[in-house]
């Protein structure tokens, strides 16, 4: 992998893993349209590195968050905390609700990996981007009112189940999770918040997972300048990600727009794929 194809999957990552049209899919499909081969098994470190990268742009942009829900956990209350985030959720059930919504994701991540690993062709995640948009677009008509303390952990593990169903590459995460929180009464800021938070374990579980496999590899010296790359640039513009979606949120218009982006790179790449363009 040349510099130049690291950075630019690096942008692909760290736009599309927060922005609602999945992180996975793109990251098949952009070196398909561009016409680049590269070797499946340094991709796939490549892909837990810039995944790696989007998860300090969560831990950054939510360190105030996060603070508060360590200091629950650890001493029991956050009463001092300042300035407060979490709204009238209590810090320890957040990080329950946290907890038990990434179960899912890793029962079956760890069962069926190397399933997934197979849908990693471009036609699959096309069909997965059209899922995607019908999702948006359920999540648009969806309107809750809770914030986490309000709602409870079978909701929590609900929740869960989106993630876990974003495992499909083309299934947004950020779509599947905010779209789940709120048919299960959320309000569109916290569903969001609480879809980019939990999104955590799963992604630090990943690069743990991958660590061993990537130093065991022959050749990864020759790969750390584009894995650096990948992961500053990742990070950057994940942080940059996070605070458009929170932004478009705020303005009502996150899903009709991401909803109508995923529906139409959906079939324009099934058409490209049955054509033999891609």
């Amino acid at each position: 992998m040349s510099l130049l194809q690291a950075i630019v999957l690096a942008i692909v990552q760290g736009a599309t893993e927060f922005l609602p049209v999945s992180s996975s899919g793109h990251l098949v499909l952009v070196p398909a349209y561009l016409g680049w081969d590269l070797n499946p098994e340094d991709y796939k470190h490549f892909i837990v590195i810039v995944h790696f990268g989007t998860l300090l742009a969560v831990v950054v942009y939510y360190r105030r968050e996060l603070s508060e829900i360590l200091q629950a956990v650890f001493r029991g209350s956050t009463a001092d905390a300042a300035p407060k985030t979490l709204g009238s959720t209590d810090g320890r059930y957040l990080f329950w609700l946290i907890v038990l919504a990434t179960v899912p994701a890793v029962v079956v991540g760890l069962l069926l990996n190397d399933f997934f690993d197979e849908l990693l062709r471009p036609l699959p995640v096309a069909v997965s981007l059209l899922v995607t948009g019908i999702l948006l677009f359920a999540a648009d008509r969806t309107q809750g009112d809770r914030e986490p303390g309000r709602i409870s952990l079978r909701d929590g593990f609900l929740i869960g189940l989106g993630q876990a169903l974003a495992i499909i590459p083309g299934i947004s995460r950020s779509g599947a999770t905010i779209t789940a929180g709120q048919w299960r009464g959320l309000n569109q800021q916290w569903a969001a918040k609480f879809a980019f938070l939990m999104s955590i374990p799963p992604i630090a579980g990943a690069f743990a997972l991958d660590f061993g496999g990537l130093v065991g590899t022959t050749n990864w010296l020759d790969e750390v300048p584009a894995y650096i790359a990948g992961l500053i640039v990742s990070a950057v513009v994940g942080y940059m990600a996070i605070y458009l979606v929170i932004r478009s949120i705020e303005q009502g218009r996150l899903f009709v727009r991401f909803g109508t982006y995923c529906l139409a790179v959906g079939v324009v790449s099934i058409a490209a794929n049955l054509a033999g363009w891609i």
